[in-house]
C-alpha cells in the first residue's frame, strides 16, 4: 500500500531534486548537521587523494575525478519512509552517464496517489524528456549544456562527507561486484530535531536510532552512502526512513536510445 505524499515531504523532494527538470546542477542542500558539501562532490583528503590517516578512519577520494577517469557510471538516489500506520512511500531518481558516447539517461519516480514520474535522455547536446504516462504523456525537446558528472553527483548532495567524519570501519563486503570497506556512525541526537519534518506527521517523532554509512572501494570511491532512521511517535508508533545514494556500473554503464525517442522527436515542440 502506498500513501499520498504530505506537503512537507514534497518540499523535501523539491529541495533535493531542484534543477532536475531544467538539466542544471542543483545547489547542494544543507546536510542534517548543517554542513555543506555533498556526497557527490566532497573529498576526504585535502589533496583529493584516498590516503589514509588511520586503519579505521573514514577517508574518500574525489568522486568526480574517479568517475571522469572511469568514463561511465550510474547514480541512484532513493528515499523510503514508513509512517506510523505502516504505509510505505518511496522516491527514486536514477542517472546514467556515458561520457565516451556523450549520453545520459535519467528517471524519477514517486509512489502514492499524487506520485509522478519522468524520463530524460540526452545525446549530443539535446535532451528529450518524457512526462506522465498513457494518455497524459507529453514530451519536451531542448538543447542542454549541463555537466553530466556534476549533475549526477548532485543528487547525493544532501549528505555531506563531513557528517561521516567520525565514522569508523566495521568490516568489508561486496557492492556491485567490487570489494568495499563499510564505515558507520550512529548518533540519535543528530537527527532528533528533524524527526517530525522528516516524517511529515502532525505529532512529534523521537528518533531512537540513527546510523550513517558509506561503502568505499579500493580506489577511494564511495560506492554507497546513506542513513537509516528509526523513530517513535508520541503515541508509541514506530516510524522508519532510509536515504541512500549509490554509484554502480563504474566504467561499464552504457546508455541506449529509449523506446520512446522516435515519438518524442516526432511529437514534441522544441524549446530552449
Amino acid at each position: 500500500m502506498t500513501r499520498t505524499w504530505s506537503v512537507s515531504v514534497l518540499l523535501v523532494v523539491l529541495v533535493a531534486l531542484a534543477g532536475c527538470m531544467g538539466g542544471g546542477v542543483a545547489d547542494a542542500p544543507a546536510g542534517g548537521s548543517g554542513n555543506s558539501g555533498g556526497s557527490g562532490g566532497g573529498s576526504g583528503g585535502s589533496d583529493g587523494s584516498d590516503g589514509s590517516s588511520g586503519a579505521d578512519d573514514f577517508d574518500v577520494a574525489d568522486p568526480e575525478r574517479v568517475l571522469r577517469d572511469a568514463g561511465s557510471f550510474t547514480s541512484t538516489w532513493t528515499f523510503t519512509m514508513v509512517d506510523a500506520e505502516g504505509v510505505e512511500s518511496t522516491m527514486s531518481n536514477g542517472f546514467a552517464v556515458d561520457l565516451t558516447a556523450n549520453r545520459t539517461s535519467e528517471s524519477l519516480s514517486m509512489s502514492g496517489e499524487d506520485g509522478t514520474s519522468y524520463e530524460r535522455f540526452t545525446a549530443d547536446g539535446t535532451s528529450y524528456t518524457r512526462y506522465g504516462d498513457g494518455e497524459e504523456t507529453f514530451y519536451q525537446v531542448m538543447p542542454v549544456q549541463d555537466d553530466p558528472v556534476a549533475s549526477a553527483l548532485a543528487r547525493g548532495a544532501s549528505l555531506s562527507y563531513d557528517d561521516l567524519s567520525e565514522a569508523r570501519s566495521v568490516g568489508t563486503e561486496t557492492f556491485d561486484g567490487a570489494p568495499v570497506e563499510r564505515y558507520e556512525y550512529s548518533d540519535p541526537l543528530l537527527w532528533r530535531q528533524y524527526g517530525a519534518t522528516t516524517f511529515g506527521t502532525e505529532e512529534n517523532v523521537t528518533v531512537t536510532e540513527f546510523t550513517m554509512f558509506a561503502l568505499v572501494d579500493d580506489d577511494g570511491l564511495a560506492r554507497s552512502t546513506g542513513w537509516t532512521l528509526v523513530g517513535e511517535t508520541e503515541t508509541g508508533e514506530t516510524v522508519t526512513a532510509e536515504w541512500r545514494f549509490d554509484v554502480t556500473g563504474v566504467g561499464s554503464t552504457a546508455v541506449a536510445d529509449p523506446d520512446w525517442l522516435a515519438e518524442a522527436r516526432a511529437g514534441a515542440n522544441p524549446s530552449g
